[in-house]
């Protein structure tokens, strides 16, 4: 007799979902076996503070980056050589015209379709990463948390931040502009002056052309850079990561509004038969640029000794900050450290902007050179202002704390918690995004047909802010039910 439980299944009718749900459960036993599932990604049911998952941020942007970047691939052409030789077979010697790196990206800008909105996402991705990176790494060690023995995610932390800074900086020297040239001329200084292998490791990076750069560079920022720093990433992501939805959706919103709001230019092409005019490297390169104009002082040691300093600073300091507390008010000298330190990265950043007077702006190639006393007078003073500000503020909380205990009150611990909507107000509010964007998916269209690029990119950032918000207050409402 047939066995009823095997024929049972069989008398049932298939549902039509039944061969994929088999697909996705063959699919995921056999991914189980694999490194792609060695990670667990968290999908947070209520909010929690966007600070403590920067990491995670820092990461969509990277892959952000690399979508963007490959599209751009398409139409990049990483070439500044010789003009071709002119009809009578004489050859030229490099001119603008020649400057086959800029033009492909002048054509990105103006005639490739949806080049410019695809640009100007890459670029302002390109500085949140390297914003969202710094926070992460500030945000972690004034929390201290390489003491819970992520000693070695630190480490392979800073050094990602410096590969990050590293790939940025060969993919905006990759356009030819005034402003690329400027770093490419202070990058290849650096590389010269340093001893022992300075000119040969100059000419293994740089090569012995224009051309020899621009191929060089683009397989840096392209393929080499980035292989390092997934290599590292191997190695410094937590097995847990926070993927918040509505975070992750009003970041990338807010990078596609800056691009909207401020669009990305070409610049002036480079002319290497032309005087270089004043210009500035990005923001994350000012500081770099205020050391380098320091009257005095050598190339190398401003422009590799220091920064080498202060990297390896925040890289060693898991190593000494060996104590068991981690409350801030319990470690005093580094929280001191860590707010000197942003302290004189603020000044040697605003002051990478301005004349050797800090009160002016930089205009003439007379005012770039910046005395070294008030230079190093400001540093100083950000030490002393960041010690004796945390100090003073560290004692006057353990004061407060031990009043408190001496009259047997609690310590008081200040959460802020979130507004609860009541059912009319959720309604309210979803019904209000909802309509936003309908509004804003006709503004696209019409801003598509148009050809209107900074709205498009405006308002899908907007659409992307919307349903962050929405999901948001829903997850507020669905608490407090």
């Amino acid at each position: 007799m047939e066995n009823p439980e095997l024929a049972a299944p069989s008398s049932k009718k298939k549902g039509v979902l039944d061969p994929i749900i088999a697909l996705l459960k063959w699919t995921w036993e056999r991914l189980e076996r694999t490194l792609l599932l060695g990670l667990k990604i968290v999908f947070p049911s209520r909010f929690i503070s966007p600070m403590g998952f920067l990491g995670m941020l820092t990461l969509i942007v990277f892959i952000l980056l690399g979508i963007t970047g490959a599209l751009l691939l398409f139409h990049f052409t990483p070439f500044f050589g010789n003009c071709p030789p002119a009809a009578n077979g004489t050859s030229y010697v490099p001119t603008a015209t020649c400057n086959q790196a800029y033009n492909s990206v002048q054509s990105i800008n103006t005639n490739v379709a949806w080049g410019s909105i695809i640009r100007n996402i890459h670029y302002h991705a390109s500085n949140a990463m390297v914003l969202l990176a710094v926070m992460h790494m500030f945000y972690q060690y004034f929390g201290g948390r390489y003491k819970l023995r992520y000693e070695i995610l630190w480490v392979t932390g800073i050094i990602l931040g410096v590969v990050t800074v590293i790939e940025a900086y060969t993919g905006y020297d990759l356009i030819f502009n005034i402003r690329g040239q400027l770093a490419i001329n202070i990058g290849q200084t650096l590389t010269f002056y340093s001893p022992v292998i300075g000119a040969d490791l100059a000419r293994i990076i740089f090569g012995f052309s224009f051309n020899d750069l621009a191929i060089r560079f683009y397989a840096f920022h392209v393929f080499i850079i980035p292989i390092i720093m997934l290599a590292i990433m191997a190695v410094h992501l937590p097995r847990n990561l926070v993927l918040d939805i509505p975070v992750a959706s009003a970041i990338t919103g807010v990078i596609l509004i800056m691009g909207g709001l401020f669009p990305v230019d070409v610049g002036i092409k480079y002319d290497p038969n032309v005087q270089t005019q004043i210009t500035f490297p990005e923001w994350y390169f000012t500081s770099l640029y205020a050391f380098i104009r320091v009257r005095g002082l050598a190339p190398f040691i401003a422009g590799a000794i220091i920064p080498a300093v202060f990297v390896l600073i925040f890289t060693v300091a898991p190593f000494f900050d060996r104590g068991r507390k981690i409350a801030m008010i319990d470690r005093p000298f580094w929280v001191a450290l860590g707010v000197a330190s942003l302290g004189q990265i603020a000044i040697v950043t605003v002051w990478g902007f301005r004349a050797a007077n800090p009160l002016v702006v930089l205009t003439d190639p007379g005012q770039l050179v910046i005395d070294p006393t008030l230079f190093f007078g400001s540093l100083l003073l950000a030490i002393a202002l960041g010690y004796g500000f945390t100090y003073a503020f560290v004692r006057w909380r353990r004061a407060k704390i031990d009043a408190l205990r001496a009259a047997r009150k609690p310590i008081p611990f200040r959460r802020l918690q979130p507004y609860m909507f009541s059912k009319s107000e959720v309604y309210s509010l979803l019904g209000g995004l909802l309509l936003l964007q309908v509004f804003l998916d006709v503004s696209i269209f019409r801003a598509l047909v148009e050809n209107l690029n900074n709205f498009v990119l405006l308002e899908i950032g907007m659409v992307l802010v919307a349903f962050a918000a929405a999901v948001h207050i829903y997850r507020i409402s669905s608490q407090a039910k």
